[in-house]
């Protein structure tokens, strides 16, 4: 399964936490963002236990304020 983690961190913490999040297994990507959402990971998991782990380990990063998560239903490509 394929999810979109949105997180906010905290002032002038962007870079550091995109690295650390990197860091984490089953993390594909991360994107510094514009807007109320600080970063954008796309996570790859085998099923949502193993998603719902991934998402702990960001939120226990120092710096990050909160998640929203987002699961793919279906991907489109060109």
């Amino acid at each position: 399964m394929i999810a979109f983690v949105f997180i906010r961190v905290e002032l002038d913490q962007v870079s550091k936490v995109a690295y650390q999040i990197m860091k984490i297994d089953g993390v594909e990507e991360a994107h510094e963002v514009a807007g109320d959402i600080d970063i954008i990971a796309k996570v790859s998991a085998r099923n949502i236990d193993d998603l719902s782990k991934i998402v702990f380990k960001i939120r226990e990063i120092s710096g990050v304020q909160g998640t929203d998560t987002r699961i793919v239903l279906a991907s489109y490509f060109r």
